[in-house]
């Protein structure tokens, strides 16, 4: 695979829309270094968009009219505007125990629907003639708002010459890639319609930390709170919420 594969525009990473080039033209002006340029849209990303979980099937243009997205997005995003800017970006895919390497912050009813084996996936960026890492998966409420009781939401700084990537134990680490230039594949790949429930109350949860996570100090303390309040506000998902995982979505 050639280096210029990695500038390569795909039917998901579609960096010649008009609302990236917009933005990757500004911060070109601002920045006329490619690691600094490279280091300002890594922070774009990981903070414009907020983690969630769930439908990946996305293109990077509409990731970014969304405001939000999964690992597997928020990543396309980021290598979307990178190729945007010039800079040959790719894609990491690691192989991963998903019940485990998300943390303690996932309730346990709402783990019975993750797989025992997911992927991760993070971007590659091409600067001063080698590889680097970097995730923009978690951005910053989310991330400042839970790492005092989930090492794995450590928030990410990138200085564009280091790898950046997750908190994660090495033991819930099966395997990792080499960059990637085309992951089409993945996004069409469609998520099991028995989740989209609990993917609703786990996004429900997740923005729930962003906003109040730091008021607790461990997540069954956490998920105890979320309960009241999904009671309160959502009242329908409350009552999902308190029967998974003893409710058989599969029939």
């Amino acid at each position: 695979m050639e280096l210029k594969d990695f500038l390569q525009e795909t039917t998901f990473c579609d960096h010649s829309q008009s609302s990236i080039k917009t933005i990757v033209e500004d911060y070109k002006k601002k920045f006329s270094n490619e690691k600094d340029l490279a280091v300002a849209l890594f922070y774009f990303v990981r903070d414009k968009t907020h983690y969630r979980v769930g439908f990946w099937n996305k293109k990077a243009s509409e990731t970014l009219a969304e405001g939000s997205g999964t690992c597997t997005n928020n990543s396309n995003l980021l290598v979307a505007m990178l190729r945007a800017a010039g800079i040959p970006a790719g894609y990491g895919i690691m192989k991963v125990h998903g019940k485990k390497y998300f943390g303690p912050i996932v309730p346990p009813r709402l783990k019975f629907f993750i797989g025992d084996k997911s992927v991760h996936i993070y971007c590659y960026v091409f600067l001063n003639n080698k590889w680097i890492k970097c995730d923009p998966s978690d951005d910053e409420p989310f991330a400042t708002n839970t790492q005092h009781f989930n090492p794995q939401s450590r928030l990410l700084e990138w200085d564009g010459e280091s790898h950046s990537e997750l908190n994660l134990c090495g033991e819930h680490i099966i395997s990792d890639s080499e960059p990637i230039a085309n992951i089409d594949a993945v996004f069409r790949k469609k998520m099991k319609s028995y989740k989209t429930i609990p993917v609703k109350i786990a996004n429900l949860y997740i923005n729930f930390l962003r906003n109040r996570g730091q008021e607790f100090r461990n997540q069954p303390l956490a998920e105890r709170n979320f309960s009241i309040w999904l009671k309160k506000h959502k009242p329908f998902y409350y009552l999902v919420f308190s029967i998974l995982p003893f409710f058989n979505f599969y029939e």
